[in-house]
This record gives C-alpha cells, sequence and structure tokens, in this order.
C-alpha cells in the first residue's frame, strides 16, 4: 500500500465533511444567545415618594424568575419612601409592570436584590466567576440607557440596547473588604445601563454594569440658567462589579443559581461556541479512520472516491436552490415573546433542560424537559412539528386572547403523545398552556 493511495480517500474524507460544514453552518446559536440575553434583562424604575420623578436604570432576572439584580443606586429612592418596579413588557394596554420590594441592598458594592410580587415568567441567569476571564475576552452590555430612549421615541421601551466591547482590565480584590472587586471595559456604558449584566461570549453573567468615567462641568441651559452636566472624562473606560461580588448575595437569600467557575479548555471553548464543528471533526476523524481501512485494497479505493464525489455534489446543488425566504420561530408569550429564533436547516428542540433543548424555557413547570421538536421542511415549504411524549400536551390552534387556558386548550387540535404534524406558515401551537405560544413564519 503506497502513501499516495492512502492519502487521496482520507483527503476525499475531509473534503466531505468541509462541504458539510459549510452547508449546513448557520447563526442560530448566536440568535439563541442574543434571545437569552434579551430575555433575562430588564427595565428597572424608582419612583420617589410624593415628587413624582423616576429614576431608571437595568437589572436581570435570577432565581425561579421572580428575583431582579441592579444596582444599590438605580432602586435607592425605595429605602427612602419610594416605590421600586420592574418593566417587563409593552402592548395595546401599556406597560406591564410588576412592584418590587427590596430584599437586600449594598451601598459599598451598590449591588441590590429585588423581589417582584409576581414571577416575571423569564428565564434566569448564568453566571461565571473571575476566575473564567482574562483580558481581551470579548462581552456585550445589555441595558436601557438614556440616551438612546431619547432619540428611539416610539420605540418599544423593554427592548434593550446591546453594545459590545472586551475585558481592558480585571482589577484585583479592593483593600477594603467592604468594596467591589470590578473589572474595566471598553464596552459604551452609560447611564441607563446602571444594574444591567456584562455577559461573556457563552451569553454568562460576569459582571454588573455600574459606572462611566465622567465628571461635572457647567454648563449654559436653554433657559439661560447655569446648569451642572456630566461628560465623559474618556471614551472606552467603564466598569463593572464582578458577578464574584453577587453570589454571596444570592447564598444570603437562599436564591438558586448556576454558576460557572473555572475557563473552559479549548475543546469545551469550542464546544461552547461551535457544537457543530466538534461534530463534525470526530465524524472527519471516523471517516479517516474508514478511508485507511478501505484505501488497503483496490476496491475500497473505489468505493471512497464514488462516495466522495456523490457527496460533494449534493452538499453542493441545494445551495443554489435554498430560497430567499428565512425560516422563523416566533414567541407569542411566555420567556420568548416578541423575539424571533431562526430555525435554519436544523429542528430546535423546546423545552425545560438546557442539556436537552435549545429554546430553554427553564421556570414553566408545565413543560417537560425536552417537550417538543420543530423544524423546517425546505422542499415541501411546511413546518413540522412534533410532541417529545411530554406530559402535559403540544397544541396547535390560533391565540385567542377572550378564550382561558382551558377553553384554549379544547379548541385546539392537541397533537399525540411522539405523532408529528405538519403546519402551515403563520399557524400557532402551543406547549402545555397557551401562555407559552408560538407562531411560524416564512419571513
Amino acid at each position: 500500500m503506497t502513501y499516495p493511495r492512502v492519502i487521496s480517500p482520507i483527503w476525499l474524507s475531509f473534503s466531505c465533511v468541509i462541504n458539510f460544514a459549510v452547508f449546513f453552518s448557520t447563526d442560530t446559536e448566536a440568535n439563541l444567545s442574543i434571545a437569552h440575553m434579551d430575555a433575562i434583562t430588564v427595565r428597572v424604575v424608582c419612583e420617589s415618594a410624593g415628587e413624582n420623578e423616576f429614576d431608571s436604570g437595568s437589572g436581570f432576572v435570577v432565581g425561579r424568575g421572580d428575583v431582579v439584580v441592579t444596582n444599590h443606586h438605580v432602586i435607592e429612592c425605595a429605602l427612602s419612601g419610594g416605590q421600586a418596579a420592574v418593566v417587563l413588557g409593552a402592548g395595546s394596554d401599556g406597560l406591564a409592570v410588576v412592584t418590587a420590594e427590596v430584599l437586600g441592598s449594598d451601598p459599598a458594592r451598590d449591588l441590590a436584590v429585588l423581589r417582584l410580587l409576581r414571577n416575571s415568567g423569564r428565564p434566569s441567569a448564568r453566571f461565571a466567576t473571575a476566575a473564567t476571564l482574562k483580558k481581551h475576552d470579548p462581552v456585550t452590555a445589555v441595558g436601557f440607557p438614556g440616551a438612546a430612549d431619547d432619540t428611539a421615541l416610539g420605540s418599544d421601551p423593554t427592548d434593550a440596547t446591546h453594545t459590545g466591547g472586551m475585558i481592558s482590565r480585571i482589577n484585583p480584590p479592593p483593600e477594603d473588604p467592604t468594596a467591589a472587586r470590578t473589572l474595566q471595559t471598553d464596552a459604551p456604558i452609560n447611564p441607563g445601563n446602571s444594574g444591567g449584566p456584562l455577559f461573556d461570549r457563552f451569553g454568562r453573567v460576569i459582571g454588573v454594569n455600574t459606572m462611566k468615567a465622567l465628571t461635572a462641568v457647567p454648563g449654559v441651559g436653554a433657559d439661560g440658567e447655569l446648569i451642572i452636566e456630566r461628560v465623559p472624562v474618556g471614551e472606552g473606560i467603564g466598569w463593572a462589579v464582578l458577578s464574584d461580588e453577587v453570589l454571596p448575595m444570592l447564598d444570603h437569600h437562599d436564591i438558586p443559581y448556576r454558576v460557572s467557575r473555572s475557563r473552559p479548555n479549548a475543546l469545551a471553548d469550542l464546544w461552547q461556541r461551535e457544537p457543530l464543528i466538534v461534530v463534525l471533526l470526530g465524524l472527519l476523524i471516523a471517516l479517516s479512520g474508514s478511508a485507511l481501512v478501505l484505501a488497503s485494497t483496490r476496491r475500497g479505493r473505489s468505493f471512497v472516491r464514488t462516495a466522495a464525489t456523490h457527496a460533494v455534489g449534493f452538499t453542493r446543488s441545494p445551495r443554489a436552490a435554498t430560497p430567499c425566504r428565512r425560516a422563523v420561530l416566533h414567541g407569542l408569550s411566555g420567556p420568548y415573546a416578541g423575539l424571533d429564533i431562526p430555525l435554519g436547516d436544523k429542528f430546535l428542540a423546546i423545552g425545560r433542560d438546557p442539556a436537552m433543548a435549545q429554546v430553554v424555557l427553564a421556570n414553566a413547570e408545565l413543560v417537560s424537559k425536552r417537550h417538543a421538536v420543530i423544524s423546517f421542511d425546505a422542499e415541501r415549504g411546511c413546518f413540522r412539528l412534533e410532541d417529545c411524549w411530554s406530559s402535559n400536551g403540544t397544541f396547535v390552534g390560533s391565540i385567542d386572547r377572550a378564550l382561558d387556558a382551558a377553553q384554549q386548550r379544547r379548541a385546539a387540535i392537541t397533537v399525540g403523545a411522539g405523532q408529528v404534524v405538519d403546519l402551515k406558515p403563520g399557524q400557532h401551537f402551543f406547549l402545555a398552556t397557551p401562555e407559552i405560544a408560538f407562531e411560524v413564519v416564512l419571513d
């Protein structure tokens, strides 16, 4: 057996895997991470007692969906007779505002924990400690900066702003044990971002956005009176309180959370960012081993050559026939309400367990760990909905707010346990309850 005869089938196998990787690679994972960041980030407001004045900031959902973490200075007015609240949604009836009570506050660390008077129905944050971080790691600051609100009048007040940057410095623990340990980032942080989450590239909360380098300067207002304005000292200098400072507060109040305390190795890092690539690398190793065995015979070499040729041709031809319209899963109610999740060429599993589903409904007790699977059949132009033997059922039917949950279940079509049904674009379905509903759309 000569080396060219061995290398040739291995190279053909490698080419086959690369073609599959190019064809199937999509931005679905990235969009799911963005949807998760939006879902856990909320606007926090505090009304001063008797003054009809509001302070506005940001926060994020933890625990079982009924607790929010923010900055102390955002809700400080609630400690002197004011009222803190969280904005969860906007609709034709106005804003959905939930009153909150201050569960705990630490002025020195500028942290506060709020208990909502009703559950938000949103997923909770996943944390990562300082041990997982290094300089130059990419980060995303999410929140509701006031300047963005002023220039986007009429926009959805619950649509959070995303700004990207990197970690500039991870500050050492301060000498004062009551002070907070922080990190410095060049991600733009502005008034209104205070209390919002700072995410790493895996969508985990690594810090609480706290402040930007500002200074007070005198100016002249529109009425000619002297005013004091806050202007940046320099660009790209902002701070966030590390998540390590938040966790003891959650422990003190018996609030559950998930946290990563070690930096992922190269393979785990790649799996988090591009799981498909890891699977394909494993497939490549298996194909290479098979090719080595087949290369030992003339018939085997002929088989590898023919199979690889057909595989390459198969993966190239559908690309030209790919329709321009995009298959999207649109959230109608529940944690993903108002969010669009591209389906691409892969199926999406919906359920309560992050290990078994891509669209995670962690706090939805009626939803099974892997409740249902949705996919798009490009050749037939329809969606495929499969019930994964769920405990409380999967239903197909239009969402009618005039009916209660029981009436809507009776009016809907029940997808039998383990059954698969076809859905036309625009049809609705819900998992266990109309409060967790989706629409399939061709965008």
